[in-house]
């Protein structure tokens, strides 16, 4: 059961109307059984790992806070548990990769990742005494599991979400009609950001990148932007869906995206894109390894280091390791940047009120770097992304004009509703960064209006979304990081 799929639908809608029937004092109990069914239905294989993770996590925090005053216990505990879930994760991730191809991990399983990252975040805040480890075994679990985030996040705190499972937190949680609504219309906006435009245009860019040879360096361009925007559509759109499912039962999640295509620099970027991760690597890796504490020399080492981590974290191969590179690069170019190019924007900001234009180039100059690196991001080798640079030499503009592109199995209607869609999800992120946000004021609209709207957007994820016996429901980009 994928969070795309008539199944989870009803899924769902069985585990919310149980949810608020229950005693406020057993609803974490009756979410832990939903969200392990929920990952059960991936394969019982996976939930192996998950239960170890758990677990381990679990009673590790336990005796962390047990000896709290013993310092070289407390290390060894902590060393312990790190390691044997880190063990797991470079196991079934990069056993290839470390062994040069000569062992292959047999699954790797659903969500690995992000639930790891999760328990051992938890597990090193009670290392450090800013959060109480929790003694009760499955409302940790429940942290863990919840089903709207196991799979793809966001990376959740225990500082977070543990006070919402309270039966205290629970408590407070009534069946709100505006709550539900809201939630619901943040599900919505997933479901349109994921099935109408990112697994449409994911149709296009497999078919270009699949031969690159066989196209001018103006269609590869394009496929690149195209890229750009389906991995943010499909990333946000499951995002959205998982905070929005967490809405509709009164717990809040945080938010793992703010506009990042706006952003003014890479930095900026990074504070916009998977913020949960981000934040994690700052607070977990950044932070204690120096941050920028001990010289602007060990701050650039340490960017360096945690973007080359970052690539890794995506993926085990030399092109993910190349995207983190990049992005280490365009951080620290940055920052070596950041006293001229305060000046030169000064000066031409100057008096004449051109700051907005200003702000616009950098926004373009920020899409295009992030876009370059995509390349990597996507291609399976360095081979492929240099094939779609090469192409880059030779643009055959008029592949954009004489119907080359229909070849890439999205005909015109389709490229239509594509440029429609992406003009949509732009205003709305444009909205957005200026403080306005198109759901409140669609709640804000009268019945006769908001409605409408409603059974519109639902009208045409159902027509127009990707749908068929070919399509593959666990098709989410970051499912398989």
């Amino acid at each position: 059961m994928q969070i795309v799929s008539f199944a989870f639908i009803v899924f769902f809608a069985v585990t919310v109307t149980v949810y608020y029937l229950l005693p406020a004092r057993v609803r974490y109990i009756w979410l832990f059984a939903a969200s392990l069914f929920f990952y059960l239905s991936q394969g019982p294989v996976h939930t192996v790992f998950l239960a170890f993770s758990v677990c381990s996590t679990w009673i590790g925090a336990l005796f962390l806070e047990k000896h709290a005053e013993n310092g070289q216990r407390k290390k060894g505990i902590l060393a312990a548990v790190l390691i044997a879930n880190l063990a797991i994760l470079l196991f079934f991730k990069y056993i290839g990769f470390l062994s040069g191809g000569l062992l292959r991990s047999p699954i790797l399983p659903i969500g690995i990742s992000f639930y790891l990252f999760q328990s051992i975040g938890y597990l090193i805040d009670v290392s450090r005494g800013t959060i109480k480890a929790e003694r009760n075994p499955i409302r940790y679990a429940l942290f863990v599991t919840f089903f709207p985030t196991v799979l793809s996040g966001p990376i959740e705190r225990g500082k977070n979400i543990l006070p919402q499972l309270q039966a205290a937190g629970l408590a407070e949680v009534r069946p709100d009609a505006g709550r539900i609504r809201d939630g619901m219309m943040r599900m919505l906006w997933g479901y349109f950001c994921k099935m109408v435009l990112a697994d449409r245009i994911g149709i296009a860019v497999g078919a270009v990148y699949a031969s690159p040879a066989s196209y001018g360096g103006a269609v590869l361009f394009l496929t690149s932007v195209l890229y750009t925007f389906q991995i943010y559509l499909d990333f946000a759109g499951y995002s959205s869906i998982a905070v929005g499912a967490a809405k509709v039962l009164g717990i809040r999640v945080m938010e793992n995206f703010d506009a990042p295509y706006l952003a003014e620099n890479v930095r900026d970027f990074w504070r916009r894109w998977h913020i949960s991760l981000s934040t994690w690597f700052r607070d977990y890796l950044y932070i204690p390894l120096g941050g920028n504490r001990r010289g602007r020399g060990r701050k650039l080492v340490n960017l360096m280091i945690v973007f080359l981590v970052s690539g890794l974290w995506h993926g085990a191969g030399f092109p993910f390791l190349i995207w983190g590179l990049l992005h280490g690069l365009y951080q620290v170019l940055g920052e070596l940047w950041k006293p001229i190019g305060d000046r030169l924007t000064a000066k031409l900001s100057g008096e004449g009120g051109e700051g907005r234009t200003v702000r616009i180039l950098k926004v373009v100059w920020t899409f295009l770097l992030v876009n370059f690196a995509w390349i990597f991001f996507r291609m399976d080798t360095l081979s492929g992304a240099l094939a779609v640079f090469r192409g880059f030499a030779h643009p055959r503009v008029w592949q954009l004009f004489d119907g080359t592109i229909l070849t890439a199995g999205v005909n015109a209607a389709e490229w239509r509703l594509v440029l429609l869609g992406l003009g949509v999800v732009i205003m709305a992120d444009i909205l957005h960064r200026c403080g306005k946000s198109v759901s409140d004021w669609i709640t804000k609209q009268s019945l006769f209006i908001r409605w409408p709207i409603l059974i519109a957007g639902i009208v045409v994820i159902l027509v127009c979304g990707v749908w068929g016996s070919g399509y593959d429901a666990a098709s989410f980009i970051y499912y398989k990081f």
